[in-house]
């Protein structure tokens, strides 16, 4: 039996019922603005947070706003570490596990780290930019208040166009009566046959 190899009462029991759904613990922020103001905005929530406040993600849209948001952290000191798609694997893997000891609680990064980036010390979510679908948003606002995290953590997201409204709407009506995202289920069952 698994008790000969291992601490079985250690073992947490998760269901997948809550696969699509947005955790309870983790508290959804949303901030409209004009483009030209997330960057005083981000570099205002930075300077707010505790330095003891746990690990942060700041999600961008693009490799070239990873790097861009990069250089002007770097203007105002900000240590931090980027991650994108356009780094060597090996160069991802090292950034990976700097970020996953701690030796730097700021990552900004795409959405190639929304998925498999696993640390309990992650407490704010950044979306910089907007991600496009729910699907992304839930991968990204997953990364925050994770099994074994101590503290509730946040997801803080800046709107900036019209069309992510609708998508804030379905995100905000989700997290209020505690249902699944809309269209998630669809995506685990199988298509309906016939025509």
């Amino acid at each position: 039996t698994l008790a000969k190899f291992t601490d079985v009462d250690r073992f947490v029991n998760l269901s997948t019922q809550s696969l699509h759904h947005l955790p309870p613990h983790v508290q959804q922020k949303f901030i409209r603005l004009k483009g030209r103001d997330k960057l005083p905005e981000l570099l205002q929530l930075l300077k707010e947070r505790p330095s003891r406040g746990g690990a942060v993600l700041i999600f961008c849209n693009t490799a070239s706003t990873v790097n861009w948001l990069g250089y002007i952290l770097d203007d105002h000191k900000i240590k931090h570490l980027r991650l994108q798609g356009q780094m060597s694997a090996a160069a991802r893997a090292g950034i990976f596990a700097a970020f996953q000891k701690g030796d730097v609680s700021l990552l900004v990064c795409t959405d190639l780290a929304s998925r498999g980036l696993d640390t309990s010390s992650v407490q704010l979510v950044v979306n910089y930019d907007f991600p496009d679908t729910l699907q992304d948003y839930l991968h990204r606002a997953g990364r925050v208040g994770r099994v074994g995290s101590k503290a509730p953590g946040a997801v803080v997201s800046f709107i900036t166009h019209r069309w992510d409204v609708d998508l804030v709407r379905k995100i905000e009506t989700a997290a209020r009566k505690r249902r699944g995202l809309p269209g998630m289920d669809a995506i685990n069952k199988p298509a309906p046959k016939g025509g």
